[in-house]
Formats: C-alpha cells, structure tokens, sequence
C-alpha cells in the first residue's frame, strides 16, 4: 500500500469543461483559491473534453499530465472546481480518486460559488 507524503504546500489545477468553454477564467479563479489558502500553483491542466471517461488517459490527457505532476514532484492537491469536473459518476471519481491518493496526493474542490466570486473580484 502506498504512504502518503506530508502534504506541500503546491497544488495542480485541473479543469475539464467543453470545447466551446473558455478556461481562464476558472483558471484565473482556480489559482486565486489557492493563493488565498497558501498554495503555489506548479502546473495547470485543461481537458476541453466534456464528459469523457477520465480513467481513460488517453480520453483526458491533461488528468494525466496532472497526476503524473503530483507523482513526479512535491505537489499534494489537485485543485478543481467541482467533483463533476473530474466525474459526474461516482464510481469514476473515486477511481481517479484513488490514482491521485497511488500518487501521493488529494483532490480539493473549492466549489462554484467560490469560483464565481473570485472571479467577480478580479474582473
């Protein structure tokens, strides 16, 4: 079984939205939640996918890239805006849930009207 690490103080954003959503302002909002909580933001990663399979790598490659980020370095939270960006499905989430733990980290919704008022203060 894998130990998990100490939490860091780093997180990756990861979005997935469709192809006619634009991303910056959910990233824009994304990396502001996590300024406010102390995090350093090492890596942003956008599927435009929709509802994809995320335990299919090839499906959300940007998932990918994600945890394999939380693998290969010290970050420790995933960072989204809702669980649905991950799945709307729970037994796909608690998959990619579990991929994330087997990496060494935890995933982190802040939650749309989190995202909704941040963005509102930097507009």
């Amino acid at each position: 079984m894998h130990q998990p690490r100490p939490p860091s103080r780093t997180a990756v954003v990861y979005l997935c939205t469709t192809v006619h959503t634009a991303p910056q302002p959910l990233v824009a909002a994304c990396r502001a939640y996590a300024d406010v909580r102390g995090w350093r933001v090492v890596d942003v990663q956008h599927d435009d996918t929709g509802q994809s399979d995320p335990t299919n790598p090839r499906e959300r490659p940007a998932l990918a890239r994600a945890i394999e980020t939380l693998r290969t370095t010290d970050a420790s939270v995933l960072v989204t805006v809702s669980p649905e960006m991950i799945s709307p499905l729970a037994t796909e989430l608690g998959q990619v849930t579990n991929r994330v733990v087997d990496a060494g980290g935890f995933i982190h919704t802040m939650g749309w009207a989190s995202a909704q008022l941040l963005n509102r203060r930097s507009a």
